[in-house]
């Protein structure tokens, strides 16, 4: 008799190892809170226009990687199109100066090296290093949770030719750029996405992008995300959208059912959770089930902020301009009463005609912010200064733009702003968090169980049990965890659906 399998969230990790699990064997169902699949991975319309609000880029996409192999037990990766940057982007400092961040070695050096030619050893090193770390496959085969003394034995031999970029690179932005001193080198290495991770990220993301092993979805996120459902419902799983799970019912330490907001209860042999962490373990779960380690990291473990994002969509054809520009300001936006940005990089998405009708474009920008709470109260008690303050910032990105670029403004067809609240209206993320935790100063994330202590037939998948997060991590972590439970049920694994 099969195994009936409940997962909370119909995110991409939700999906991936709800599709994992059918193709071996078990009988899976997938409760949604919201209408829609992708969770984060999503896109919206406003008239005319959709508006992205997640993948700038996902990896896997060369065939050298065994990653793409992954992907395509799901996805139809051969028959999508994808764009391949070649440039992470142009900035701008406050002086005018230009600095394009070729993503081909050479060019990123020649410009690098125009900009601080006695920063060369510096540079010259870098580039090296991007090259190297371009082909460079480190993804286990398997889960950790399954590796033998043997697979931690051949692992060292493996990783041995790359432990100098490691060891080099096991620095985080911040202590890179203060061994510079040309100001224009730092206001191009100074990208406040790249500032979540270690150095060694950085380089091996021009890396990759530079070997077409990482690129964007044409059709955008949502898309995306349609893909991995309709995988998941074609091999028989099933989805309950709009079906908002309150309770994780247990007894005797073992997860025996969930309870939904209309009071249906549903029971399982495992129950997985693919939502937020928090919710989860505190809220569904009502903190039985957590120890020292789990408290520690809910309360000290750095998260990734939440964004304000403001999205426009604009009668006009910018085919002209680069995908990525990042504006260096000398006054600072106020995003919030904690919150100054001075890097404004706007997203222009004339690689992608399907988000916009012809000769005219979308554009992102994305300011991110600890600051949750700052907007949950204006929400709940000042609604009328709550949509004040989205203006007001969409106002002042629309000016910066129009400066920049040059009659935008009367061209604007379309505005939508997105706060914390947003993002935690739709996801439940505690905080808004776009990405879960931060990934702390070192090569290696920290490894978070995908299990609580002393509950049996329960597990945790997503961005909540792997530091850094995105599209890739909330992959892997679905994949790993499908392998993880055939594994301990003496299943051989297998990728394919009889």
């Amino acid at each position: 008799m099969k195994k009936k399998v409940l997962i909370i969230g119909a995110g991409i990790s939700g999906l991936t190892v709800g599709n994992y699990l059918q193709m071996n064997g078990y009988e899976t169902e997938i409760f949604e809170d919201h209408s829609l699949p992708g969770g984060l991975c999503t896109s919206w319309n406003r008239g005319d226009y959709t508006f992205d609000g997640c993948i700038h880029s996902i990896g896997g996409l060369n065939r050298k990687f065994i990653l793409n192999k992954w992907f395509k037990e799901i996805l139809p990766l051969d028959e999508m199109n994808f764009n391949y940057y070649d440039s992470l982007g142009l900035v701008v400092t406050p002086e005018g100066e230009k600095i394009n961040l070729w993503t081909e070695p050479k060019k990123l050096e020649e410009e690098l090296l125009r900009i601080a030619p006695e920063e060369h050893i510096f540079i010259k090193s870098l580039i090296r290093d991007i090259k190297a770390l371009g082909n460079i496959d480190l993804m286990p085969k398997k889960p950790i949770e399954l590796w033998n003394p043997l697979d931690y034995y051949l692992r060292q031999f493996i990783s041995l030719p790359f432990l100098p970029y490691l060891i080099k690179w096991n620095k985080s932005l911040e202590n890179v750029l203060s061994k510079i001193k040309n100001k224009n080198l730092k206001y191009a290495l100074n990208l406040d996405f790249f500032k979540r991770f270690p150095m060694f990220f950085f380089v091996m993301s021009i890396g990759q992008l530079a070997s077409k092993n990482s690129g964007y979805p044409i059709g955008g996120s949502y898309n995306f995300a349609k893909l991995f459902e309709k995988k998941y419902l074609s091999i028989g799983g099933k989805i309950n959208y709009n079906s908002r799970v309150v309770k994780i019912d247990t007894e005797s330490n073992i997860a025996k059912s969930i309870i939904l907001k209309n009071g249906n209860i549903i029971k399982g042999d495992i129950i997985i959770s693919a939502s937020d962490g928090y919710n989860t373990i505190f809220n569904l779960l009502e903190g039985k089930f957590v120890d020292n380690k789990i408290n520690n990291l809910y309360s000290k473990h750095p998260m990734f902020p939440s964004v304000v994002m403001v999205s426009l969509g604009i009668n006009k054809n910018l085919s002209n301009l680069p995908s990525v520009i990042t504006l260096f300001q000398k006054t600072p936006i106020v995003v919030d009463d904690k919150t100054n940005v001075y890097e404004i990089p706007i997203q222009i998405y004339n690689y992608d005609s399907t988000l916009a009708p012809e000769n005219k474009t979308c554009v992102r920008v994305i300011l991110h912010t600890h600051n949750y709470q700052y907007w949950k109260n204006l929400k709940e008690n000042e609604k009328e200064k709550y949509m004040m303050e989205k203006k007001r910032i969409a106002d002042s990105i629309i000016k910066i733009a129009d400066d920049y670029l040059g009659d935008i403004k009367e061209h604007i067809e379309e505005i939508d702003v997105v706060t914390p609240v947003t993002i935690n209206k739709y996801t439940s993320n505690r905080f808004g968090s776009i990405q879960g935790w931060e990934w702390l100063p070192s090569v290696i994330p920290e490894l978070i169980s995908k299990k609580l202590p002393k509950l049996k037939n329960f597990y945790l998948t997503g961005q909540w049990v792997m530091p850094g997060g995105g599209i890739t991590g909330a992959f892997i972590t679905g994949r790993d965890l499908a392998r993880i439970i055939c594994a301990k049920d003496f299943k051989i694994f297998k990728t394919k659906k009889k």
